[in-house]
């Protein structure tokens, strides 16, 4: 009996809405419509609302991680094939802290250097050498320089070595002074 009385109510319904002229559907449609796209609206204006106040925030985070990202880069850069790992004895330890070091590579002008930025606990005015080893403990190269520089002043030394020498066979360069 309940089924035959859903099936009447569904037959009623639907005479009774094909009965509404072309006006009047027209009508519902366009209320339809129009309810569809208020509630599209607030929810665009909440979202708008929400950007205003927790956008900036949310850049500001978004910043920061690009941040950290390129800081990444940079460092994973400096810890690449260019970076020099120099070692030293304790004697040039007490005249020189030792700051960033680089292999530099020039294709145009063949030369190839090492750039060390030394800074200085003592005053020093005498050569400094810098020489090259590869993973057997193998000289492969040297270079010196002659140095003046005062008591905590810092300064970038480059050492240049003769064009044969292969500086991305060296894994790791000592430098002292005479």
């Amino acid at each position: 009996m309940k089924n035959y009385t859903l099936v009447i109510i569904a037959i009623t319904s639907f005479l009774l809405t094909s009965c509404l002229s072309t006006e009047e559907k027209k009508e519902k449609a366009e209320e339809e419509g129009n309810a569809i796209v208020s509630i599209k609206s607030k929810l665009i204006k909440g979202a708008g609302d929400a950007l205003k106040t927790d956008g900036k925030e949310a850049l500001e985070s978004a910043s920061e991680g690009i941040g950290e990202a390129f800081k990444g880069i940079t460092t994973g850069y400096d810890k690449s094939i260019n970076q020099a790992k120099i070692v030293s004895d304790s004697t040039f330890l007490n005249t020189f802290e030792i700051g960033r070091t680089e292999k530099i590579y020039s294709d145009t002008t063949n030369i190839k250097k090492v750039s060390v930025y030394l800074i200085a606990n003592k005053s020093f005015d005498n050569k400094i050498k810098l020489k090259a080893f590869d993973q057997s403990d193998k000289e492969i190269g040297r270079s010196t320089k002659k140095v003046k520089i005062e008591e905590d002043d810092a300064t970038f030394i480059e050492f240049e070595f003769d064009n044969r020498t292969p500086l991305l066979q060296a894994d790791y360069f000592k430098i002292s002074h005479n």
